[in-house]
């Protein structure tokens, strides 16, 4: 059996019933998390929506509905134009093991296929699950090197994710599954550039890989056949992005036991998810010690070498986007320790000469016994050095229903939505299970077109 086939098998067949409760709770809390801040990032996301109307605009009756404007437009531009605008802050749930924003590549293409299909809450649940479990043991082992290459590994395997979710919000068998994820390895791709140029394919890369896999499953439901050994062939998948040779063995995976979808972690701040640790760090470091920007003569904060070597991390620019200073650790820490957090507006202040030097005076170094995503940060003041590490764990940043709701509240003020409505939003992406998915966009329309 090949890898597809073992995947394809387990997905497929996979019914929400058969899945643990906490893996249920933890899709609805990462579908709430998604969403909601792709709500609060709305105003970055006008061009996708633009050209999604423009080129995608259809008869409602065929079409699904944008989220926030509700224009009918076809399946593909919605899951397009949807990617970039959960995406749009870059805040969207991450897997940090496999380096993949497995929400902003699944989720649209479910949410646009179900928009569709008047399909229930159970059924985007259960393809959404489908969708996280399937590129994670894919990506495991490949994702790192894979980013090695040059590849972004969102949009290498982030089309398996939504391959994966679409087949089985479909209801394909596990032959047409087979022939998706085949499909999907041929549509994948996408490189780290962006971040070492500061342009802005990053926003729409995402998107792009959710339409992409969600193709896939829709020519697979026609009949299109994907090669079987798609991901684990001598010119497979793997071996093509990663220059891995060898492929795991399928039946080591634990599919069904092993729900990698509970590390799936979520990011405070909108900014890359190798910083919110190091940046976390640095605001409490700076509070216990009462430090400000012009106390700090230097910066050296040590990260794990894969990390490190993230292109755009160590950048000091100079800047021309957002898309360079949310990947920069130097600007995100220097951001830091001027404002206590970071917001969004905070992302555009490349053009200060005082944020600039201080970002200028930060250092990334590596060292192989920081653990991947865990960081040690030093701060050298007129009096000293002061220290501080963190090594994370499975609780970091995995937030629960109460404490995603309230952070979602703290951005009401960047959403399309009043308080009272950004609540009712929260109760509907809660209680998805008992509730049709137009519901879920019904609750973020905001001008609701007749």
């Amino acid at each position: 059996m090949t890898l597809a086939e073992h995947v394809a098998e387990f997905t497929a067949g996979l019914t929400l019933a058969a899945v643990p409760s906490d893996v249920v709770e933890k899709a609805k809390v990462t579908l709430l998390h998604d969403l909601g801040v792709g709500l609060a990032g709305h105003r970055l996301a006008d061009t996708g929506f633009a050209f999604a109307k423009e080129h995608g605009a259809c008869d409602p009756a065929r079409g699904a509905r944008l989220p926030i404007d509700g224009t009918a437009v076809t399946v593909e531009s919605c899951a397009l134009a949807t990617g970039a605008l959960i995406h749009a802050r870059t805040q969207d749930d991450t897997q940090v093991s496999v380096s993949t924003h497995l929400g902003s590549t699944t989720l649209p293409a479910l949410l646009a296929l179900a928009d569709r299909a008047d399909a229930h809450g159970r059924d985007l649940l259960t393809a959404m699950i489908a969708g996280y479990e399937a590129a994670s043991v894919i990506a495991e082992g490949h994702a790192g090197p894979s980013t090695a290459r040059g590849f972004r590994a969102t949009g290498v395997y982030g089309p398996l994710a939504a391959a994966a979710g679409s087949a089985r919000l479909l209801g394909l068998d596990t032959a047409q599954t087979v022939s998706a994820l085949g499909l999907a390895a041929a549509f994948g791709g996408g490189t780290n550039q962006t971040w070492l140029a500061g342009t802005q394919e990053w926003r729409y890369q995402v998107g792009a890989a959710s339409r992409n896999g969600m193709v896939a499953a829709l020519l697979a439901a026609r009949g299109v056949t994907g090669a079987p050994d798609s991901l684990d062939g001598a010119a497979g998948h793997l071996r093509a992005f990663s220059g891995v040779p060898t492929a795991p063995d399928p039946g080591t995976l634990r599919l069904g036991d092993d729900w990698r979808i509970r590390r799936v972690t979520y990011k405070p701040y909108p900014v890359c998810a190798i910083n919110q640790v190091p940046v976390t760090v640095l605001i409490e470091l700076a509070r216990r010690h009462g430090l400000k920007q012009d106390d700090v003569a230097s910066v050296t904060v040590t990260l794990a070498p894969d990390d490190a070597a993230y292109p755009g991390i160590d950048a000091h620019g100079p800047f021309r986007d957002v898309g360079g200073t949310l990947m920069s650790l130097p600007y995100c820490l220097a951001t830091a320790l001027r404002h206590g957090g970071i917001a969004l507006d905070d992302l555009f202040a490349f053009d200060d000469p005082a944020l600039m030097d201080l970002t200028r005076r930060i250092t990334v170094t590596a060292a192989e016994d920081v653990p991947q995503g865990g960081c040690r940060v030093a701060v050298q003041t007129r009096d000293g050095v002061r220290t501080a590490a963190f090594a994370p764990d499975a609780t970091t940043f995995n937030w629960d229903r109460a404490e995603t709701a309230d952070r979602l509240r703290a951005l009401v003020a960047d959403t399309p939505l009043s308080p009272a409505r950004l609540d009712g939003f929260i109760a509907v992406a809660l209680d998805l299970d008992n509730r049709p998915v137009r519901e879920l966009i019904d609750a973020t329309i905001v001008h609701p077109k007749e």
